[in-house]
């Protein structure tokens, strides 16, 4: 099962592209129980994740982000930068970590077009949608 459709829930998004089974490379499980999953997220410059999912809502405090940061649909397209972590990006005056609120993540990948690493940790809240 894919859930690059819109009318899919997140609750039935396949498990098999969970970003750590996915993008284990980038996600790292720092802590994990029934209620929040806490990750590592790393993306080197010029580096691209494979196509993976976020489904559940999370924080992200990124100690380290630069743009350009691409977001990208499983079919390979640019998507605008409307999402959360683009639009914080555009908004943030580099000062100190930036925090985004993040709604869950349908399928796609995201390639680092930056000079500059990205890291942060993603702490998820791992609620029924």
């Amino acid at each position: 099962m894919t859930n690059d459709r819109a009318d899919l829930t997140p609750s039935d998004w396949d498990p098999a592209l969970d970003a750590v089974i996915a993008a284990p490379r980038h996600h790292k499980v720092l802590f994990e129980n029934q209620n929040i999953r806490v990750l590592e997220v790393t993306l080197e410059p010029d580096d691209e994740e494979p196509v993976h999912h976020h489904r559940w809502p999370s924080v992200f405090v990124f100690d380290q982000v630069q743009g350009p940061v691409h977001d990208i649909a499983p079919d390979g397209t640019q998507l605008p930068p409307n999402r959360d972590v683009m639009r914080a990006i555009q908004g943030w005056d580099g000062q100190g970590c930036l925090v985004v609120n993040m709604a869950p993540q349908p399928l796609g990948r995201v390639f680092n077009a930056s000079g500059k690493t990205v890291h942060g940790i993603r702490v998820e809240m791992k609620i029924s949608p």
